[in-house]
């Protein structure tokens, strides 16, 4: 479904946002949240925030209906005033019920499908802690995901909205999906942006839409304050467009759509919307970080968190220690493509090969060998993910069934025993190796 578009308003609908891209049904994916100053219409002193939650179906357990498979969930949260170094607030807590339906199983399977819905509250100006958890009732599963929030106050006599990502947006109809999350696939060949402009009194204004880039300077990434890595600003303007605009008072809902170049490099990315007035000053501005990411790995790594302590089979665990004490889940994002961008087998091209093997490999892992816990964790996932398949399975029945793996082209093998008869076949001799490159 989608969300509709007006000249002075906009208001969510219940709906799906649909990505690009595959996941495996054994591991456990997360949800994403994304919170959005809007200048509306909300108490003296206070702002209005939208709190978008998309849930991929994979997320959910489907129950057979008459009339096909359905999965209802639990949402609440909880959101906090932080309040110096390592002080919060309670402020209040919500909670709403979602229901979705699909008329076949497959439907329910789908990795690109996901609900999404919203939850709109006030506040006043400051920095909160938002947390959300999601409780399946098919399962009674629970699942949390935290997310800070900044909450602008949006009085001035020119104020902008926080900038909204789009998956997909049709003008003629005025209708957008948003795109929640703060990731976007390397393989776009564009990026639309929702936003809102408000001003008090009639007035000319030009809107100049950024897309910019962090640039190197000896050697390190000088990525800035929003992006929680160092305290410098250096960056490389990559597209840039302004237009001017005659505006009465009220609200204007606007959506640019910004052309991204072909084999758009990997990475962080801030996008900037600046509002000024005929003199050339600077009204209001607002600035969204995102990080772009390999369409084959936003394909299998669907979790940051994940992603990185799947790394304990490759890295050095202070490397690992090092990608996980980022202050914020960009400055994570950035570190973990520092790793891989040293071992990219092609620099200077949008693709890290070894990337995508080494996560393809982890989603095949948790498909073939996933059950209580997640593939990867297992005996022959870990021989999978550092290996790749065998060249060939021998197998041998028998009170403990025995597999034994063959990689010729590797001159090794590889003997697992099912000492139980459930099927948790362990390795019959460690892995005498430190972490290496992946082959």
């Amino acid at each position: 479904m989608r969300l509709p578009f007006a000249k002075t308003c906009w208001h969510f609908v219940v709906g799906l946002l649909l990505l690009a891209g595959k996941a495996h049904a054994q591991a456990e994916l997360p949800f994403f949240l994304e919170a959005i100053n809007v200048p509306a219409t909300a108490p003296p002193g206070q702002t209005r925030v939208d709190l978008y939650v998309a849930v991929p179906y994979q997320t959910l357990q489907f129950l057979q209906v008459e009339r096909g498979f359905r999965a209802t969930y639990n949402l609440q949260v909880e959101i906090y005033r932080l309040e110096g170094a390592d002080q919060r607030r309670f402020v209040r807590r919500a909670g709403w019920q979602r229901q979705v339906a699909v008329t076949d199983f497959a439907a329910t399977r789908s990795a690109e499908t996901r609900d999404l819905s919203m939850y709109t509250f006030n506040l006043a100006p400051g920095r909160y802690e938002l947390v959300v958890q999601l409780e399946d009732l098919a399962t009674r599963r629970l699942l949390s995901r935290t997310l800070e929030a900044r909450v602008r106050s949006l009085d001035a006599s020119v104020a902008l909205s926080d900038p909204l990502l789009l998956d997909r947006y049709d003008s003629t109809q005025q209708a957008m999906v948003p795109h929640v999350g703060q990731t976007v696939s390397t393989d776009r060949s564009s990026l639309p942006v929702f936003y809102e402009l408000a001003v008090r009194q009639p007035q000319r204004v030009q809107l100049v839409h950024e897309l910019v880039r962090p640039e190197r300077r000896s050697g390190w990434p000088l990525i800035g304050p929003l992006l929680g890595i160092g305290r410098g600003e250096e960056y490389r303007v990559i597209y840039q467009h302004a237009v001017w605009k005659t505006l009465t008072a009220g609200s204007l809902a606007q959506v640019h759509t910004i052309p991204l170049p072909e084999g758009l490099e990997a990475g962080a990315y801030l996008l900037r919307i600046r509002a000024l007035n005929p003199e050339g000053e600077e009204l209001a501005v607002v600035e969204k970080p995102f990080t772009a990411v390999w369409s084959g790995l936003l394909a299998q790594v669907q979790d940051l968190d994940e992603a990185i302590e799947q790394l304990r089979y490759i890295a050095k665990q202070k490397d690992i220690d090092y990608i996980k004490a980022g202050k914020t889940p960009e400055e994570r994002w950035q570190r973990f493509l520092s790793f891989w961008k040293k071992r990219d087998p092609t620099p200077g091209t949008p693709r890290n090969e070894q990337m995508e093997e080494f996560y393809y490999r982890v989603a095949l892992a948790n498909r073939k060998f996933g059950g209580r816990r997640p593939g990867w964790q297992t005996d022959r996932g870990h021989i999978v993910v550092l290996f790749g398949e065998p060249d060939f399975v021998e197998r041998r029945e028998g009170s403990q069934p025995l597999e034994i793996w063959h990689y010729q082209r590797l001159g090794r093998r590889f003997i697992f025993v099912d000492r139980t008869g459930r099927g948790d076949f362990e390795l019959l001799e460690p892995i005498w190796e430190s972490p290496s490159r992946i082959r």
